[in-house]
């Protein structure tokens, strides 16, 4: 499988022990399946100049707003809506997430609910085929300030929490984005929220704590798996992830 990982941002080097930098974070939630991984930095001006040679596209999470005034930003917007109207399957990460939803004309802001971090609860709203295995509710580890607030045309929620209504968006058949975080590590998450606590005092703890329930982080990444082609047939047979 060829996947193209557009990168919004790298991680502080203090993370790369702990977990290793994104694109390993990101190989992850494909365990031992051979994979093709290439890394576009969209952050400095990188982007796949043939999406279609992908079978996949994951776009990442960052450390900024999707509606900052940047030149890369707006150039990657540019290129999500040139892949949302392609057959090539494509999935947002948080602020890839958002990304999708504000090129294709929805509204991000800040949530009025404040921070989303530790593990949250979505509920399914509806099933799409390649949401196998197949749940009512999921765990998943958030770590946000920004929300999609606003849908674009033709899009429908698939999955919303309490803290964020717009939380699972299928933008097009091909093109779905989440807010929680299926890449992230349970040692990772720790770390970030250990980081964060000067900034967001007590939520901090309470993620912290929060992190003693697992999060259903396989599930999400087999349901990319099988947004990007691979079979459940092909997954039972290979080791556990």
């Amino acid at each position: 499988m060829r996947v193209g990982l557009i990168l919004c941002g790298r991680l502080p080097d203090r993370y790369k022990g702990i977990s290793g930098d994104y694109p390993a974070l990101i190989s992850g939630m494909f365990g031992n399946r051979d994979i093709s991984l290439e890394v576009f930095e969209s952050h400095l001006g990188s982007l796949p100049r043939d999406f279609a040679a992908s079978d996949g596209i994951i776009i990442s999470g960052s450390p900024q707003s999707v509606y900052e005034d940047e030149e890369w930003i707006r150039d990657l917007e540019a290129f999500a809506r040139e892949v949302a109207d392609s057959t090539t399957p494509v999935f947002g990460i948080c602020f890839g997430h958002q990304l999708l939803a504000r090129a294709l004309g929805g509204v991000v802001e800040q949530a009025e609910s404040g921070w989303g971090v530790g593990v949250h609860t979505m509920r399914v709203l509806e099933h799409r085929p390649w949401m196998e295995p197949d749940r009512e509710v999921l765990k998943l580890v958030m770590s946000h300030q920004d929300q999609v607030v606003d849908l674009p045309g033709g899009a429908v929620v698939l999955g919303s929490s309490d803290h964020c209504r717009n939380y699972l968006i299928e933008f097009t058949s091909t093109c779905i984005g989440i807010q929680g975080h299926p890449e992230f590590t349970t040692a990772f998450a720790r770390a970030l929220y250990e980081d964060k606590q000067a900034l967001i005092g007590t939520l901090a703890d309470e993620a912290i704590e929060s992190l003693a329930t697992p999060a259903d982080t396989r599930i999400v990444q087999q349901w990319v798996r099988n947004l990007f082609g691979e079979s459940l047939a092909a997954d039972s047979q290979q080791q556990p992830g």
